[in-house]
């Protein structure tokens, strides 16, 4: 009696492993893979999408902001971002004194003529930049 009791019970054990082992779904580490985009974009490296302040660009919309920005620099650079011909003038002028800001480390340093924050704001709203980010921008960069 105990051998069959022993053979039934072996044999109820062996279906039942191999009922799970059909029903349930295997798994596996190697699954096939259909995209591999696993990439972080910034606007600090190049390839993949460009990022025009915290959305990706519309098409042509980064080659405008870019070419704004070098304007907005040439700007504070140069005083103007046109070439222009020179004027003759009878009286001498005198340049006035660039305004001087205090630095991180007690030294001053001077200021360009032009504001900076005029320059980029215009840049920043030339370009179309939401005003939360303008607002975050101007904020950093110290500007009312």
């Amino acid at each position: 009696m105990s051998s069959k009791l022993m053979l039934a019970l072996f044999v109820t054990a062996v279906l039942v492993t191999s009922i799970a082992a059909v029903s349930i779904p295997a798994a596996s580490a190697l699954t096939v893979r259909s995209t591999f985009n696993d990439n972080h974009y910034t606007a600090l490296y190049s390839g993949g999408p460009k990022i025009c302040g915290d959305h990706k660009c519309a098409p042509g919309e980064y080659d405008k902001m870019q070419q704004a920005l070098a304007q907005a620099q040439m700007k504070g650079k140069t005083g103007s971002t046109v070439p222009s011909t020179p004027t003759p003038t009878t009286t001498p002028t005198t340049p006035t004194p660039a305004p001087t800001m205090p630095a991180m480390n007690g030294t001053s340093t001077t200021m360009p003529a032009m504001s900076v924050c005029d320059s980029v704001k215009a840049t920043l709203t030339t370009a179309g930049i939401s005003s939360t980010v303008m607002a975050k921008v101007m904020a950093d960069l110290s500007c009312s």
